[in-house]
Order: C-alpha cells, then structure tokens, then sequence
C-alpha cells in the first residue's frame, strides 16, 4: 500500500522554505537531513533511525508492517476525515500539527519527538499527493 520515498536535498531546501514559520518543523527538518544522510536519502529509513534515537520503542519489531507505514496507516484514519479536506490546499505545514497530535496519542511520546516523527511523515504525504494517500481509507466501506 505504502511505497518507498526518497528525499532529495532539494527537497529538503523547498521544504525548508514551506515551513519558515514552524521552528519546530524546522529542527525536525534539520534532524531528518542528517537521518537521511546516513540511510541513502530513504525517508522511511530515516524516520525509523530518528524514532529509535528518540526513544521510541518496538520500531524494530514489526515483521509484517514497516514502523514507519504503521504510523502512517494509523495517522490516516485522522489525515482523511472530511474535516481536514482543506489540508490539501496547502497541505505540508498544515499537516504537521494533527499528526504530531495522531503521534502523541499514538506513541505517548514527548512533543518535541512527535514533531520529530510528523514531519517525515507530512513530507511523505505531501510526496505521495493527499488524494492518493486517502483514496484507499476514502474506498472502504
């Protein structure tokens, strides 16, 4: 369902740009470029580096659903509400806030963290497109 997404620098330098306003999202950007460094520009790789440095557990013990797919599986039953539709006009700083809040309660981790954790995942939703990521919660019955 979830496909693997390179970052490039220039994307992390656009982004930088979309979240000028976000000094929370912009340490985490900060954070996830050195994580990328090190895992060949893998986001998911990524992430999952930043989340074990940070404390979280079980990032490793998931055979059947990479950590990092399950947060956003967990995430997208939030993200694709009807009540966020308007994320999608400008949907990467938007979106950072609802899935550290998704994170929190998920993990019960500290908010610095769950900014941590959000932006990879906001950046990978913004990559994949918001209706693409939604169409398959959007499809069940």
């Amino acid at each position: 369902m979830f496909s693997e997404i390179i970052v490039t620098p220039e994307q992390i330098a656009l982004y930088r740009k979309q979240l000028a306003d976000n000094q929370e999202a912009l340490t985490a950007l900060n954070v996830l470029e050195n994580a990328l460094d090190e895992w060949d520009n893998q986001l998911a790789d990524a992430a999952e580096s930043i989340a074990q440095d940070n404390g979280i557990e079980g990032v490793e013990t998931n055979a059947d659903l990479r950590w990092f797919f399950q947060k956003l599986e967990e995430c997208q039953k939030l993200i694709c509400q009807p009540k966020y539709e308007n994320l999608r006009e400008n949907y990467l700083p938007a979106l950072i806030p609802p899935l550290s809040d998704c994170i929190l309660g998920g993990l019960g981790c500290p908010p610095g963290v769950a900014g941590l954790i959000a932006t990879p995942l906001a950046i990978y939703i913004q990559q994949e497109g918001m209706d693409k990521f939604c169409q398959s919660v959007n499809s069940q019955p």
